[in-house]
């Protein structure tokens, strides 16, 4: 399981700096059941770091990440069904402003051991 918490890591690495231009400084995999939870730090772009000082700007940074998870959501289920090799069954995301932190938590089909 090691090496597929290691190959999840790195294709959500890739991911993130492709679709925001910055990869998270610290991405952690985490395999409970039928789940896949990511959680990363050190997310921000350095326009969002200058953001995230004021409330509006972390506002600004909450509705812009949501908008981008819901362009970006079927790409990222695709990448991480590819290595679990078991298909999505929904996902969800949040992050939290004032820290810079972000958890995904993908649901799978079915767990990755049936």
């Amino acid at each position: 399981m090691a090496s597929q918490t290691d190959a999840v890591a790195a294709a959500l690495r890739r991911f993130h700096h492709e679709e925001q231009g910055v990869a998270p400084r610290e991405l952690d995999v985490h395999f409970v059941d039928d789940m896949v939870i990511v959680r990363s730090s050190g997310v921000y772009t350095p326009s969002e770091q200058e953001l995230a000082s004021t409330s509006e700007g972390k506002k600004l940074i909450q509705s812009a990440r949501r908008d981008l998870r819901a362009l970006t959501r079927r790409s990222s289920e695709r990448l991480v069904s590819a290595v679990c090799g078991v298909p999505i069954a929904r996902s969800f995301f949040d992050i939290d402003t004032r820290t810079g932190d972000q958890v995904e938590v993908y649901i799978l089909e079915r767990p990755i051991d049936s």
